[in-house]
């Protein structure tokens, strides 16, 4: 029987290579994008035989929870979905902080009650997976509310792990590196993208294919026993150095 997948934040980037991936693997696919003009992204999709389902809406705005609880059969859920902010601490806004601890949070954290909830239950053994990143394992400069939320979601994952595991659902976080998201990247911020490089051991930057791969090895059956932990991709940044 074929599984049930929800990706939030599909439209581009980490999470359209997620679902492009589960697409491949044969996965019926829920994907929400922010915005309309990214459904072109997606329609492609369809050509694996599978069935896809596209929500539109944004993560600030809870509205977009009352068209995700029409879902009915979920065995994965992968949390992709997130806001940015590369400001000065001090000059971080009442407003910025607000959206962030709705995108990054409050609104994501409610969805993961839903479905696990559902999981409970159809008593459906998933899985629950959140993308995170190294800097949820350590700071940046500029990166104060980033930062913030990714620790948050390192914490609120152990924290699920331990409530949900006697229903048999996993709870697990990816933590990427920079990745190289869009090519024209490596033009515009040369310089910028040397300097992180050159703090990452294996001298090399995570891609969006080895992290639709990490994310789709922790919903098989042989990352049964992995759960509470999170799979850092960083090209040993946070190992020291």
């Amino acid at each position: 029987m074929r599984k049930n997948t929800l990706i939030t934040g599909a439209g581009r980037g980490i999470g359209l290579g997620i679902a492009r991936l589960f697409a491949k693997k044969k996965h019926n696919l829920v994907l929400t994008v922010r915005k309309r003009s990214q459904i072109s992204n997606l329609i492609k999709l369809k050509n694996e035989n599978i069935n896809v389902k596209i929500i539109i809406g944004d993560f600030k705005d809870e509205g977009i929870l009352k068209k995700i609880k029409k879902i009915k059969k979920i065995d994965n859920l992968i949390c992709n979905v997130s806001g940015e902010n590369t400001k000065f601490f001090t000059k971080v806004s009442k407003k910025e902080l607000d959206e962030m601890i709705k995108t990054n949070l409050s609104t994501t954290f409610r969805i993961k009650q839903i479905f696990a909830q559902q999981m409970i239950k159809n008593k459906t053994k998933g899985s629950i997976i959140n993308i995170s990143s190294q800097l949820g394992h350590t700071g940046a400069f500029n990166r104060s509310l980033y930062c913030m939320s990714k620790f948050a979601i390192e914490g609120l994952t152990k924290a699920m792990a331990l409530d949900l595991g006697k229903y048999g659902i996993r709870v697990n976080t990816v933590s990427p590196t920079k990745t190289i998201v869009k090519q024209n990247e490596i033009n515009k911020q040369s310089k910028r993208l040397k300097l992180i490089k050159s703090k990452i051991p294996l001298n090399k930057f995570s891609t969006i294919e080895e992290i639709a791969g990490i994310v789709y090895f922790l919903t098989t059956k042989d990352a049964s026993s992995i759960t509470g932990t999170s799979l850092i991709s960083d090209g040993g940044w946070t190992a020291g150095k």
